[in-house]
């Protein structure tokens, strides 16, 4: 036989084997070895892969560089791009939104951010009621756009803006 017939014999017999050699009640069980009929192969079942896990993939939260100021008009601007990114638009309407539409309706304002995956936020300083950020946003065909300038907060909201677009 073939070293990989035989091996594959050899574990069904000492299978085999141990199972015969078990007393019954005290009497005696001969242990006989019944060799597999001559070319037989044995197959093991193949493995079982375990099924690929799925691994989910969220878009970045809003980012800081540097650890953003625990100032009230900085928080603002950092939950106005929160919401975006979690495009929860109510929210960030209220936020600033609405300012920043300058009379648009928020549909159209809202329909504005469709291109856009995520956005990452960098707050530079803030000065009295205006945040300095960097801004780079994501669009659906993986370009990234890049802005910088200052938000203008007021009452928890937004108020104002203005951002140059870099690239």
């Amino acid at each position: 036989m073939e070293p990989r017939k035989w091996a594959a014999v050899t574990l069904m017999a000492a299978g085999t084997l141990a199972a015969c050699a078990v007393p019954n009640q005290g009497t005696a069980t001969p242990a006989v070895a019944v060799a597999a009929p001559p070319n037989t192969i044995v197959i093991q079942p193949p493995a079982v892969a375990a099924p690929p896990q799925t691994v989910y993939v969220a878009p970045p939260a809003t980012q800081t560089v540097y650890p953003a100021p625990a100032v009230p008009v900085a928080q603002t601007v950092i939950a106005f791009y929160d919401a975006i990114n979690r495009r929860d638009f109510l929210t960030a309407w209220n936020l600033g939104g609405r300012r920043l539409a300058k009379g648009g309706t928020y549909a159209s304002w809202s329909n504005g951010y469709a291109t856009t995956s995520w956005a990452a936020l960098t707050v530079r300083s803030t000065s009295g009621n205006t945040v300095y950020v960097d801004l780079t946003a994501r669009q659906t065909d993986g370009s990234l756009r890049v802005f910088s300038g200052s938000y203008t907060v007021s009452g928890g909201a937004i108020t104002g803006s203005s951002m140059k677009r870099l690239s």
